[in-house]
């Protein structure tokens, strides 16, 4: 493979990456809002410093993908706003399909 393309596919893997970081930020924020363990401006604190903690402008919550994608995981949180119950491989799917 050309270091061309190598490159744009470690590009893409890499969105994909911080996409699906902030989707599971997202919606443990609201999870846990929901669950009335935090308000909505702590969550929303809580998450832009968590992004920011990894380098990822908090404007990326705005992102519709990020956004949708946020929602299939809110789906799968049970009450402790955990995704134990899914494997891995499940969860990262549920993110790349959508992202």
């Amino acid at each position: 493979m050309s270091p061309e393309i190598v490159r744009k596919v470690a590009r893409i893997e890499l969105a994909r990456s911080i996409y699906a970081f902030a989707a599971g930020s997202l919606a443990h924020g609201e999870c846990l809002v929901r669950n009335g363990q935090l308000s909505r401006e702590q969550a929303d604190q809580a998450t832009a410093i968590a992004l920011q903690e990894m380098g990822i402008n908090a404007s990326m919550l705005d992102n519709p993908q990020v956004r949708k994608a946020a929602d299939l995981l809110r789906g799968e949180l049970k009450d402790s706003c955990d995704l134990s119950s899914l494997d891995d491989e499940t969860a990262r799917q549920l993110v790349q399909d959508e992202l």
